[in-house]
């Protein structure tokens, strides 16, 4: 979705494509076409085996296009939540009184409807912009380190999960972040755009806030709650100039951001993605825009596709076509983003059943606290698709 209340992930597969295994990108593999090794990534699950088991497990209901985790392999369905407070879950904003989650007792009575309302897997953002606490900086404006209660936060997100028999994606970055430094009341907050075109400042962002985000999800007893990292919500936004592969259209950043080349953005989500494959078993994907920029991370070695669906896309780039259409049938593909209320003219259930009939690999309705969508705490339709198919949507 577009602004500050926007973002989100999908990923592209067809059926008998090869569903993917948290963790299951290979040691020692090459971001194709950036010259990166991903280092540290581990196999896990791979060949039917649990995470960290020795047995053979069976899946008695797998779905043949879906995303797999230890050895279920299913349809990954749910929402994204996509925060509480925006910028101050993982990190609380002290400045404003606006608390971490793990001290804010609503978040869990959220997690606990959701999952009443049969979600299972939720996108949730960390710092689609540096207004918060989670991430600290010096005079310089150099990241260096986690604040605040980012730590607590990330710990308490992964505890009630588990409580709640949730999986997280959580979505590190967005275009948001793209927006210059400025003053918001009188609270300084920093736009992302000098650290990613500056090697050592974006160095020092892997090395001080992704890598150790990463270690404490992989150190956390409920780190089997991490399903995947979104490593930043539609970042097309903030790119300005010609793409760069698959012939996609160029750019169109929005203007109140400031905009990089898709190199640079390349470079930064390479850098990222390498930090987390060395320290997380997770899976990592992007949160795409929409199919208009198809090829845009086809270079990096994610593990599924996402893309978002706004009645915008649908216009040019229809929900009814499959992947194997838009020519992703390399990997999984998950509907990150779409309406509560469905396109016009098409109903949610109507979207959920075109997508699991279609090889799509899942779907994560927006948003559950973002009022300018009408419904979007109605789980009904949540709920009555979950019911239709609660093996193929259960891991």
């Amino acid at each position: 979705m577009i602004g500050a209340a926007g973002g989100g992930v999908a990923g592209s597969a067809v059926a008998g494509s090869g569903a993917v295994v948290a963790g299951a990108a290979a040691a020692g593999s090459v971001a194709a076409g950036s010259g990166g090794v991903v280092a540290g990534a581990v196999v896990a699950g791979a060949g039917g085996m649990p995470l960290g088991g020795s047995q053979a497990c069976t899946d008695s209901c797998p779905v043949a296009a879906g995303v797999r985790l230890d050895c279920k392999q299913r349809f990954m369905y749910g929402l994204n939540y996509a925060w509480h407070t925006f910028g101050a879950d993982f990190g609380g904003n002290k400045a404003w009184n606006q608390p971490g989650v793990s001290a804010e007792p609503a978040v869990e009575t959220d997690l606990a409807a959701m999952a009443a309302g049969g979600v299972q897997v939720l996108r949730w953002w960390l710092w689609p912009d540096f207004r918060g606490d989670g991430v600290t900086f010096d005079a310089a404006d150099t990241p260096t380190g986690l604040g605040g209660t980012a730590l607590a936060d990330v710990s308490r997100a992964l505890e009630l999960a588990d409580k709640h028999d949730m999986y997280l994606m959580l979505t590190i970055f967005s275009f948001d972040n793209f927006r210059p430094t400025r003053m918001e009341s009188t609270l300084r907050v920093r736009g992302i755009k000098p650290i990613v075109v500056d090697e050592q400042k974006r160095r020092a962002l892997m090395e001080n806030v992704v890598a150790p985000l990463a270690r404490a999800v992989a150190a956390s007893p409920h780190a089997r709650r991490m399903l995947a990292w979104d490593m930043i919500n539609e970042p097309e936004w903030a790119i300005t100039g010609a793409s760069l592969y698959g012939g996609d259209p160029a750019f169109d950043p929005q203007t109140d951001l400031e905009s990089i080349s898709h190199a640079q953005m390349e470079k930064f989500l390479q850098d990222t993605l390498q930090t987390l494959r060395a320290n997380s078993k997770a899976l990592v994907t992007v949160g795409a825009t929409a199919f208009k920029w198809k090829s845009a991370w086809s270079k990096l070695a994610l593990d599924f596709h996402q893309f978002h669906m706004y009645d915008w896309v649908n216009m040019y780039w229809p929900y009814d076509r499959s992947p194997m259409a838009y020519q992703l049938a390399d990997k999984p593909v998950v509907m990150g983003e779409f309406p509560m209320t469905g396109l016009t003219g098409v109903s949610y259930g109507k979207l959920l059943e075109s997508w699991f009939g279609n090889a799509y690999a899942g779907a994560l309705g927006w948003a559950y606290t973002d009022p300018m969508f009408a419904g979007s705490r109605n789980l009904t339709d949540i709920k009555a698709f979950t019911g239709a198919h609660t093996c193929e949507t259960r891991y």
